[in-house]
């Protein structure tokens, strides 16, 4: 069996769309059905580069892929797949040994990923390559929440995304990372929470959606833990009535009660957030 890796820019859209979705046949977190503009829209959303990415090939056909990002010295594996004929021949282990060997010639320091809880194969597979669990990533949903009203001013996305960059850890999940989510433009929408001595920003995808997603929030690092993130989420549930809200499973699990309190309950699926320090 020849194993070779190769970038994925030497590939189609069109054919890395058909490479994804065999990958994903049966996923545990819901099959994957890309065609080429999705696909353009997720490359774009996550941050990801083709050149670095990386297709896998067992004798001379497509088998696997990994679809990577870059910042700073560290390296996001956004995606990564093994198509079902090249299943259950080492083929994830081995690509994931390539990712590493070449983030190391490009002088990174650090790979991270995000794996689903439920699909305990995948998590094995990191845990034996090296990764190490950093905190349990969980998603929220809720329908007929009233919230409590307050005033919001809308903003810039880039300037929303600045404070959540200047205010939040810096091992804050990739995908809600003001780094991240400043790329974020229209439908997408921003808004500033200010009241007494209260400072509070939030991105969220377009509010004319019969679902609004949170996807960041920012509170000055003096003012956290003090519920004003809880009264934030209250302010934009009570500013789109009849809205269903969402929080994809990137949250961090301590975060939790700024949604639960707001009568918003845990989706079954959620992630942990992992990464692999090398010299």
């Amino acid at each position: 069996m020849e194993r070779t890796v190769e970038s994925a820019f030497e590939h189609s859209l069109e054919a890395l769309c058909d490479l994804i979705n065999e990958s994903f046949v049966g996923y545990v977190g819901g099959e994957v059905h890309f065609i080429p503009r999705m696909l353009s829209g997720f490359l774009v959303q996550n941050g990801i580069s083709l050149a670095r990415s990386l297709v896998a090939r067992v004798d001379g056909g497509p088998a696997g892929i990994a679809l990577l990002a870059r910042r700073g010295s560290s390296v996001r594996v956004g995606l990564m797949g093994v198509a079902q004929a090249a299943q259950n021949l080492g083929i994830g282990r081995w690509l994931i040994g390539e990712i590493e060997r070449e983030a190391r010639e490009n002088g990174d320091h650090r790979l991270e990923l995000e794996v689903i809880e439920q699909n305990p194969r995948a998590v094995h597979l990191y845990e034996a390559t090296g990764f190490r669990h950093m905190r349990r990533l969980i998603g929220y949903s809720g329908e007929g929440l009233g919230g409590t009203p307050e005033p919001l001013q809308p903003v810039e996305i880039a300037d929303a995304a600045r404070r959540i960059t200047a205010w939040m850890p810096p091992d804050t999940p990739w995908q809600c990372s003001g780094e991240n989510l400043v790329t974020f433009g229209p439908p997408f929408a921003a808004y500033r929470m200010g009241y007494r001595a209260a400072d509070a920003w939030a991105i969220v995808s377009n509010p004319a959606g019969e679902a609004i997603t949170i996807n960041g929030l920012a509170v000055p690092p003096e003012q956290q833990r003090q519920g004003v993130a809880t009264r934030l989420v209250g302010a934009l549930i009570a500013a789109h009535p009849g809205k269903s809200w969402r929080v994809p499973p990137i949250c961090p699990e301590e975060y939790g009660p700024i949604f639960t309190r707001n009568g918003m309950t845990r989706v079954p699926i959620n992630q942990f957030q992992m990464e692999k320090s090398f010299t």
